[in-house]
């Protein structure tokens, strides 16, 4: 995969600790959520709050870990198939990389 126009790769990092933040907030929302809701039930809300912190580690890890500029259309993909970016945010990229965005999150 080629890299990203400077351009784009220097929006991706202005982005990147938001998207980021936005994440872990609905991890911990999914986590809270089963912890508010549990009443007695400590073992199984014990198991569910450990599946979802591993299901998010895994989507984090995708789509945040070994961040480069060779690999970050694939990242860009993975938010926009995740939910992250907008339509706005995704029109602020150029448009070979807004078109690859797509074609990739849509793929998968």
């Amino acid at each position: 995969m080629n890299a990203i126009p400077e351009k784009d790769w220097k929006l991706l990092k202005s982005m990147k600790d938001a998207k980021l933040n936005q994440v872990c907030e609905q991890i911990l929302g999914a986590v809270s959520s089963v912890i508010i809701n549990k009443g007695n039930e400590n073992h199984k809300a014990y198991l569910e709050v450990w599946e979802k912190v591993q299901t998010g580690d895994s989507d984090v890890a995708e789509m945040f870990n070994d961040l480069r500029r060779s690999n970050a259309v694939l990242k860009l993909a993975a938010w926009q198939r995740y939910g992250l970016l907008t339509e706005r945010e995704l029109n602020e990229f150029s448009e070979e990389t807004k078109s690859t965005i797509v074609a990739i999150a849509g793929k998968r």
